[in-house]
């Protein structure tokens, strides 16, 4: 079971959240580095599934929202915390729209 999930409403058509949603990957493998050992896209390219020791993080959008998911159990303890808030911060800068 996850630990840790989040949704955010998008406002973007399908193929401009599919879009935002390969930056926000290539984001989250910038911060975590060589944590990120797998990175397995679905066929369509509106979901994802990234791995390393210790933790699972999925993300997928639909016609409006893009939806995370993260099972941490081996960073139950110091990272868990930072790896959240930054899964957040990404998401939500990534997938927001900003106003003019």
């Amino acid at each position: 079971m996850p630990l840790f999930n989040l949704t955010v409403k998008h406002g973007r058509t399908l193929e401009e959240a599919r879009s935002q949603l390969d930056k926000a990957v290539e984001q989250v493998r910038n911060q975590l580095g060589l944590m990120v050992q797998r990175v397995e896209w679905s066929a369509s390219r509106d979901a994802v599934r990234l791995s390393g020791t210790g933790f699972e993080v999925g993300m997928r959008v639909d016609a409006e929202a893009v939806h995370v998911s993260a099972d941490l159990p081996a960073l139950a303890g110091l990272l868990r915390g930072p790896l959240e808030a930054g899964l957040k911060r990404i998401v939500q800068q990534t997938f927001q729209k900003r106003l003019p």
